[in-house]
């Protein structure tokens, strides 16, 4: 999306820097989607976790109807927004899909106001038989001109006889009519961009100059490209040039051919006798808003590169090429917490917001959704966590709306078993992420019923009497209901331990406490879920606490005791006998009633000393601790 200018901004856009204009867009358009607080650790799961400031809208999904015949093909990757007019709530949105015959569809969108929500007004495949069809149609690019590039993952000679291999190329069509470009001077009926190459393409990138793109192969021995076309907004015939040099310091540019069909289709031949660099799976390249630099993610090397080219329209040295991310844990920096999380396998997708920020969709590892922040240094990181994917997939194809309010995705190739699990999307409308699918996401002020539910405030865990105090606090609450409370000793499994009734609707500071009586040996996680009258619901990250050793399964509290005191035990026990000795094994009397997870107990005795309390439980199991009893 870098370039593309908001048509409220347009009349100074000639005499104004494109990345200061991007600044301006914040400021006039106010908060942005890339403004949240980072998550966590945390295991794939059934639903997708975004931060509770965000919701989501379902735009398409697998198998949908299009409105002009045909159905949503699978493997949703490239998802690009296409502003008509410049508008942030007007326009195209393009889905690729990578299959081995691929296709593309187009949805002409609409954003209601009343509602809050996108309308879809329309659907239509895009018509690739004039180019013989394609194949994985992975990532790709919005060009400043407003019209899609696909790139196709995959090589196959000529099997159709025009000249050139049938795949491994980009392709340019107009999302208004759905049909590829036809170039003067190429084939008939519409051409592919033949003169950028022929390789196995994930996506490409196009200097605000409107002539120069950068671009990779995502191939296990792939090479970084150059191509600078003739004329603007003409990518059908120019220069390439392939990099050779240094991955941590510097390097050239080498031209290489590109002018015949034979040249075209052989160009890994021609970057192998250049003595290219070789880059192990180069899945994105972008260009950066704030510094210029290019940006390039390789998948198999767990990297993100940056390099400073000397001149894109006329210069062959390459300087700065260094790490800009990736291959290292980071601290990331949660609401409540801090924790160091590997950068894991698998960088890919990369997009750029306003401010200069890096999203990195992760295809690998944990299949995270990364925001590199402005700033960034890998001596001095700034790394957050925007996204969990659901269980099986990977997150594709980021773009964002002119006024960055709006982000636009898919989820690739989820497991069928999510729909077992509901969750509410910016309505409290139940969706199953078990199919591919296209979405929009936004602050909740932008999408869906307005507003956020809940502003929160201080949240802390701590350690009391071999108990957990969990204590919290909220600003704000409209509408909601109830906090569920839940507890982890690895972050996988969760299970809930309570319950507390909210106030409501409140626009003064409300304080809210809990305790948990039985944490286990070990560091304790803690998170609770809150929900909403309209049935929508959202989680929120409590805190941890550490406990050295783990605490008895019973106690008693107060220790010591006098005339009554409560032994408190876990829930899933079931008690159907208590007794009281005296150190010689002499049984006493007392009073006790026997609830789920405790027991009031008063002395019939008056005798000072120290007694065991023993527990029998229904499975035979016994389980026994010592009280002091002071009359």
């Amino acid at each position: 999306m870098y370039g593309i200018i908001p048509k409220e901004l347009m009349a100074i856009k000639k005499i104004v820097p494109v990345f200061i204009l991007m600044m301006i867009q914040c400021i006039v358009y106010g908060q942005s989607v890339s403004d949240f607080s980072s998550l966590g650790f945390g295991y794939p799961a059934p639903t997708f976790e975004i931060p509770y400031t965000h919701a989501f809208q379902i735009l398409a999904k697998h198998r949908d109807s299009l409105t002009e015949g045909g159905y949503f093909p699978d493997n949703f990757d490239f998802t690009g927004y296409v502003p008509i007019d410049g508008s942030s709530r007007k326009g195209y949105i393009s889905i690729s899909s990578e299959l081995p015959v691929a296709g593309a569809s187009v949805l002409s969108a609409e954003w209601d106001s009343i509602r809050k929500g996108w309308d879809v007004l329309r659907s239509q495949a895009v018509d690739f038989s004039v180019v013989g069809g394609g194949s994985r149609h992975c990532s790709g690019t919005v060009t400043p001109w407003n019209t899609v590039v696909v790139c196709e993952e995959a090589i196959q000679e000529d099997l159709n006889g025009d000249g050139y291999f049938d795949y491994g190329w980009a392709t340019e069509f107009d999302p208004a009519t759905c049909k590829v470009l036809d170039f003067p001077g190429g084939l008939p009926g519409g051409d592919k961009l033949w003169a950028l190459g022929n390789m196995a393409h994930e996506n490409i990138v196009i200097h605000p100059n409107r002539r120069t793109v950068y671009q990779g192969a995502d191939m296990a021995v792939g090479y970084l490209y150059k191509f600078v076309a003739d004329t603007e907004e003409n990518l059908s015939a120019g220069k390439l040039y392939v990099y050779k040099g240094s991955k941590t310091d510097s390097g050239e540019w080498v031209l290489i051919p590109n002018s015949t069909p034979e040249e075209c289709n052989n160009t890994l031949l021609y970057s192998q006798n250049a003595g290219a660099t070789v880059f192990s799976g180069i899945e994105d390249v972008e260009i950066s808003p704030v510094d210029g630099k290019i940006y390039l993610a390789v998948k198999n090397e767990n990297s993100v590169y940056s390099f400073q080219d000397s001149d894109p329209l006329t210069g062959t040295e390459v300087t700065e090429f260094q790490t800009f991310a990736g291959n290292r844990s980071y601290m990331i920096h949660t609401e409540t917490d801090s924790m160091e999380i590997p950068w894991g396998t698998g960088n890919d997708n990369l997009a750029f917001d306003e401010k200069g920020n890096l999203w990195v969709l992760q295809d690998g590892s944990l299949n995270y959704i990364w925001v590199v922040d402005s700033g960034h240094t890998q001596e001095n990181p700034k790394v957050r966590i925007f996204g969990r994917t659901p269980s099986g997939a990977e997150p594709t194809g980021i773009t964002f709306s002119p006024d960055f309010r709006f982000l636009f995705m898919s989820i690739q190739h989820p497991l069928g078993s999510n729909i077992t699990t509901n969750q509410p999307d910016a309505w409290g409308k139940p969706v199953s992420f078990d199919d591919d699918l296209a979405m929009v996401i936004a602050r909740k002020e932008f999408l869906g019923n307005g507003g956020l539910p809940m502003i929160a405030g201080e949240r802390k865990v701590q350690l009391e009497d071999r108990m957990v105090k969990i204590q919290w606090s909220t600003l704000k609450e409209r509408n909601l209901t109830q906090f569920v409370l839940y507890h982890s000793m690895d972050m996988t499994k969760w299970d809930s331990i309570g319950v507390q009734l909210t106030s409501g609707i409140s626009s003064s500071k409300r304080t809210y406490e809990y305790i948990h009586h039985y944490p286990m040996g070990g560091m304790n996680y803690y998170k609770m879920k809150i929900y909403e009258e309209n049935g929508n619901s959202f989680f929120l990250d409590l805190g941890k606490a550490l406990l050295l050793s783990s605490p008895h399964l019973i106690w008693v509290t107060p220790n010591p005791a006098t005339t009554q005191f409560t032994v408190f035990y876990p829930p899933a026990f079931s008690v159907n006998e208590v007794e009281i000795l005296t150190l010689n094994g002499e049984s006493v009397g007392f009073e006790a009633e026997i609830m789920k997870d405790k027991i009031e107990i008063k002395p019939a005795f008056s005798t000072e000393g120290i007694y065991t309390l023993r527990l029998r439980m229904n499975n035979g199991e016994t389980l026994s601790t010592k009280i002091q009893i002071t009359p």
